[in-house]
């Protein structure tokens, strides 16, 4: 018959009994806890408890260990970004494009005073400055070449640069003014009349922001899906929403970080406008 408990039996000494003394017990018992009683159950089910045990804790550091090293958006952000100094500043923001293909802005039309403010304050702008280290974080190490901002102290010079959104943004602004006739801007507006005149010059312009606008283009490569919606007005049966949804950057915040930080190099930048 199988043993169903183990139970310790104290052994018979061979020594004669001697005699006791007056008031000592003769027989020592354990408290019940020490008492070395186990059934195979209870001991399969203490085996059992400390293994849950084991495993609950290492999840638990587990979790802990993925939690405190998970990047934030921000880290991320940076991460598959060049540098810039103005990250400290960027937030974003997400939801559909109010993007209707007959849509009406202020930036779409003809040329008026009104649209030409509106897109001149999209791109002119101040500069930014970029220290040493900024600059070898571009890659862009060229010793004695860069231009240093107005002020600039020769211990640790800062150099002048412009974001690139800004280039991005004026590059647009010529390819639209391009599209117009230069008799349609009046000229009492002084720098925001287009510097088109040159026909050469202006046609290496426009293509140069031609391709600047590719290479972003291409370089980002927006991979948001745009969905095709049914319509029966349309002769293919269907056509394509424009008001796709993204996640951007608050470029209010890159035009407030360069108000409030923005820098000037020794160079007359008015000149700039109509290039």
């Amino acid at each position: 018959m199988p043993m169903q408990t183990l139970r310790y039996e104290r052994l018979e000494s061979a020594e004669p009994h001697r005699p006791v003394a007056r008031g000592m017990p003769t027989e020592v018992r354990l408290p019940s806890y020490l008492d070395p009683t186990w059934t195979r159950k209870q001991a399969r089910l203490a085996f059992f408890g400390n293994i849950i045990i084991l495993l609950t804790s290492i999840f638990i550091l587990l979790v802990s260990i993925v939690w405190r090293s998970s990047p934030s958006e921000m880290a991320c952000a940076k991460k598959v970004s060049p540098y810039s100094p103005i990250w400290e500043t960027i937030e974003f923001w997400e939801d559909n494009f109010v993007n209707y293909f007959n849509h009406s802005t202020v930036y779409r039309g003809p040329p008026t005073l009104e649209r030409e403010l509106a897109w001149d304050k999209l791109w002119y702008n101040h500069l930014i400055s970029v220290d040493a280290a900024g600059v070898e974080a571009l890659n862009q190490t060229q010793a004695g070449r860069h231009v240093e901002i107005i002020g600039s102290d020769p211990a640790n010079p800062r150099y002048g640069a412009v974001p690139e959104v800004f280039h991005q943004l004026h590059c647009l602004n010529i390819i639209r003014q391009y599209t117009w006739p230069l008799k349609m801007f009046d000229k009492s507006w002084g720098r925001l009349v287009p510097s088109l005149g040159d026909r050469v010059a202006s046609r290496m312009h426009v293509d140069h922001c031609i391709e600047t606008l590719r290479l972003s283009l291409m370089c980002y490569s927006d991979i948001t899906p745009l969905l095709f919606l049914y319509d029966a007005s349309s002769p293919l049966g269907s056509k394509i929403d424009f008001n796709s949804h993204h996640k951007c950057r608050n470029f209010s915040k890159v035009v407030d970080y360069v108000a409030d930080y923005g820098v000037e190099i020794p160079m007359d930048r008015s000149k700039m406008a109509g290039l």
